[in-house]
This record gives C-alpha cells, sequence and structure tokens, in this order.
C-alpha cells in the first residue's frame, strides 16, 4: 500500500518530488522475491533485504533501495556471484581473513562481522577483513551488529577512486567510509557513520536524478573547481571533509580495507561490471567486548553520562536540539515504523522495472 509522504531532507529542497511509504514487511516480501529469482538463496536474500531496509528506514536513502537496481545487474550479468560461499582463509584467536567469493557485499560483510564477534566473545577484541566482495551498502549496518552483544562495533570499507588528492585533479582513492557503533543505557545508542567527503557519492546522484543543483561546497569539477551542477561529479570528486582530513583518512582506509585486506586498491578498485571484470572491493570490521574491560551496565551508564551533557549543552542562537551521532537516524527509524518506509517514487519506479526484469510479478 503506497501512501504519499513529505519529502525528507536529503541536504536540498526537496519538496516537491513524491515519496511513497511502504510498510517493512511488504518490502521484505518484494525483495525475497526480487533476488531470489535473481539467483540468492533466501538466506542470502534476506540479509541483503535487511541491509537495505535498514538504510531506508533510517533515512539513509543513498545506500538503501536506490542501490538495488545496481545490485540487480550485477547479479544478472553475472559480475557479482549469485551462489557464493564466503569462507575463512585465514584466522588467529583474534584475527579473521575472509574471502567473499565476490559476492553482494552485505552477503560478505555480514559473514565477516558475524565471525567478528565470536571471536571478539573469546578473546575481547576481534578484527577482521573481507577480499573479493563488493558494495555492501551502509558501513553502519555491520557496526550495528555489535550492538546486541553489548559490544563497540567498527566497519569500513575502500570503494572506487572518486577522490582527488588534496589540490590535485586525478581520482586516487574511493569515498571510504567508517561507522562506529557504541552501546548505551537509558540513552539511544552512539552511531556514527561517515563517508570521506562533505556528502555521500549518491546523495549526489539522486540530485542529478532528480534534476536539482547540489549546495555549494559540496563537490568539485574535473578542473577541481567548485560547483553547484550533480553532472560534474563523474568526471570531478567530492569535496573532502577537513580539507587533507578527510582524502587523509580515505587513504589510510584503503590501506587497510584494500592493502591489507589483500583487495584492490587505489585507482585499481572497480564495481563489477558486464564486461567480465569482478569487483574487489575490501572491508574491514572490529568489535570490542565491553565486559573485557568494565561491567557493560557501568559502561552504557557513563556513555549515557556523556550523552546528556551533550544534550545539556548551551544552544547557539535559533537550534532547538543539540543531535548526538545517529540520533537523527534513530528518529527517523521510529517514523518507519510507525508510518512505513519512505522511498523516491522513481526508486519504486526502477524497483518495479527490475521486477519485470526478473520475470516476478509481486510489485510495490
Amino acid at each position: 500500500m503506497q501512501v504519499p509522504c513529505v519529502a525528507l531532507d536529503l541536504g536540498f529542497d526537496m519538496t516537491s518530488n513524491e515519496y511513497v511509504h511502504v510498510s517493512s514487511d511488504e518490502l521484505h516480501r518484494f525483495d525475497l522475491g526480487l533476488l531470489q529469482a535473481l539467483g540468492l538463496s533466501a538466506t542470502h536474500a534476506g540479509i541483503e533485504a535487511d541491509n537495505l531496509i535498514a538504510a531506508d528506514m533510517r533515512g539513509v536513502r543513498t545506500h538503501g533501495h536506490v542501490m538495488l537496481p545496481r545490485y540487480c545487474e550485477e547479479l544478472r550479468d553475472g559480475s557479482t556471484n549469485p551462489t557464493p560461499a564466503p569462507q575463512i582463509v585465514g584466522e588467529t584467536p583474534a584475527t579473521l581473513h575472509v574471502d567473499g567469493d565476490r559476492a553482494p557485499g552485505g552477503v560478505a560483510g555480514h559473514f565477516t562481522m558475524q565471525a567478528v564477534i565470536r571471536k571478539a566473545r573469546a578473546n575481547g577484541a576481534a578484527t577482521g577483513f573481507t577480499r573479493r566482495s563488493n558494495h555492501f551498502g551502509a558501513a553502519a549496518h555491520f557496526a550495528m551488529m555489535a550492538l546486541p552483544h553489548d559490544m563497540i562495533g567498527f566497519a569500513a570499507t575502500n570503494a572506487g577512486p572518486t577522490m582527488f588528492p588534496f589540490g590535485g585533479r586525478t581520482h586516487v582513492v574511493g569515498n571510504n567510509p567508517i561507522a562506529f557503533a557504541v552501546p548505551a543505557g537509558c540513552e539511544r545508542p552512539i552511531v556514527l557513520d561517515m563517508a570521506m567527503s562533505v556528502s555521500a557519492n549518491s546523495r549526489v546522484s539522486i540530485a542529478r536524478r532528480l534534476g536539482h543543483q547540489v549546495p555549494q561546497g559540496w563537490i568539485l569539477d574535473r578542473d577541481g573547481m567548485p560547483t553547484t551542477d550533480p553532472n560534474a561529479l563523474p568526471d570531478g570528486a567530492g569535496v573532502s571533509i577537513g580539507g587533507p582530513k578527510g582524502v587523509g583518512l580515505a587513504q589510510v582506509v584503503d590501506l587497510l580495507a584494500g592493502v591489507l585486506a589483500g583487495a584492490s586498491f587505489g585507482p585499481e578498485v572497480q564495481r563489477a561490471r558486464a564486461d567480465g571484470t569482478h569487483g574487489d572491493t575490501g572491508h574491514w570490521f572490529h568489535a570490542i567486548d565491553v565486559a573485557t574491560f568494565m561491567p557493560p551496565d557501568m559502561f552504557k551508564a557513563l556513555v549515557d553520562q556523556q550523552i546528556q551533557s551533550f544534550h545539556g549543552a548551551a544552544k547557539s542562537d535559533g537550534v532547538e536540539r543539540i543531535f548526538v551521532p545517529g540520533e537523527i537516524e534513530w528518529d527517523r527509524m521510529e517514523q518507519s515504523r510507525t508510518q512505513g518506509v519512505p522511498l523516491l517514487g522513481y526508486v519504486v519506479e526502477d524497483l518495479n522495472n527490475q521486477a519485470d526484469l526478473a520475470g516476478i510479478s509481486t510489485r510495490l
């Protein structure tokens, strides 16, 4: 059942664009049918569906169902493996190395983070790296897997080259995100998920699809000059956060999630393509068992105290509420549970087109 809803802010005026609300159950059934029709097992299709639905429910439109048509095309042309068997190819008590077998990134990431959590429970902390994977969606999804276990979670990934070095104009590294999730008590967990540019590239892609300009300060053109034209991004780049700091962080993530993982890195990272090019994205995961250091209830009470100090801080003029990382997304998650999952109208259209191509009758 589709119900028009008010557009949610993506950093520019989208109030003229139609959103629809779709129940999470309806969306899950659609995703399962579509992904299984493309060859994924019920288990793997469920993992991918949960990943995408969680992103849209949290208001992270850039990594939700807007990505599903791309994933479908990569499954359809065989550049992503629809029947993968990720496996651990090396491990110690507190580390593991996973070969993703060209799986959808959500599947390979889920496999690795589950194993990292098991090792962290046994050893206090654990780190895992994944090679031969693909785009895994929102990094926060994997970091948050640690929360029910009273653990601190971390996830990062490299990506295809879209960033310029500071002062340069050649693509040398991906907009490689990092995410942390920290459990809390009465307050909601801290969840920080950030790309290394002012705005995620997918936000610019959404603006381009909708015919919008983007705010000044988001992107550079091919000559390294500021622009508000989203069509400039493929040859241009996102503006690095903090000047050289953002691209520096992207480089370090690439060294760990790419080089150390045994995956592609730097300009060599490519998305899977129909010409037979296989994705070789690398991921990096970490979990810390809080109980190794102090009783979890004590830790979470102290996290609450820290969060409350932010909430209680004096506000600048015109500011009604101070947010901590992840708080806006928790609010949106609660709205989605009661109102349905908001999807842009064109995303719904694209998904229904994918259903046609897959030969299934289910529609949103």
